[in-house]
């Protein structure tokens, strides 16, 4: 009989814990990425990009129109690019970030090319410096902190992107909208 009712004592308990204890939460899909957070801005806050890549250069201001390109308003093509490039940045996360002695090493001193993302109270600069010997990431440092993290290569390609439409708007490729 004590061991019947010291296992009955067991599974009330056992009940107990499980009308008690929470099921652990689901965490949503983008939220499951690891990495340190290289920008740290917030997509709808991005008010200008300012882009420096090897010999390409490119100045966007967001205007309540759309996107206004080197002082003229961009074709849709390229405010999609840069829309694409917006939420690229806001979500960019690092693959991998350290703290070397030697910057120059990673091609950061003077660096390969910047990005300038300006929004309502601060602007962040990221420089971008060699690819890592894989070919799958690029080495870039923020101002302001020590790291260098490692971007996946993806974010040369949305720039490239970036530029490839601006040239195709130029040419009149890409219409201007009205």
């Amino acid at each position: 009989m004590r061991r019947t009712l010291a296992l009955l004592a067991l599974a009330a308990l056992g009940l107990g814990l499980l009308v008690l204890v929470r099921a652990p939460a689901r965490v949503p899909r983008p939220d499951r990425v690891h990495g340190a957070r290289v920008l740290r801005v917030r997509r709808a806050a991005v008010r200008a990009i300012e882009l420096s890549v090897r010999d390409r250069r490119l100045g966007a201001r967001r205007t309540p129109g759309g996107w206004d390109v080197d002082g003229r308003p961009a074709s849709a093509g390229l405010a999609a690019a840069l829309d694409d490039l917006v939420a690229s940045l806001a979500a960019l996360r690092a693959v991998d970030a350290f703290r070397p002695r030697d910057r120059a090493t990673y091609g950061l001193e003077p660096g390969r090319g910047t990005i300038v993302v300006t929004t309502r109270t601060r602007v962040v600069r990221l420089v971008l410096g060699h690819m890592n010997a894989a070919g799958s990431a690029v080495y870039a440092r923020r101002s302001g902190d020590p790291r260098v993290f490692q971007l996946g290569a993806g974010l040369l390609g949305t720039l490239d992107g970036v530029f490839y439409r601006r040239d195709v708007s130029r040419r009149g490729g890409d219409p201007v909208p009205p």
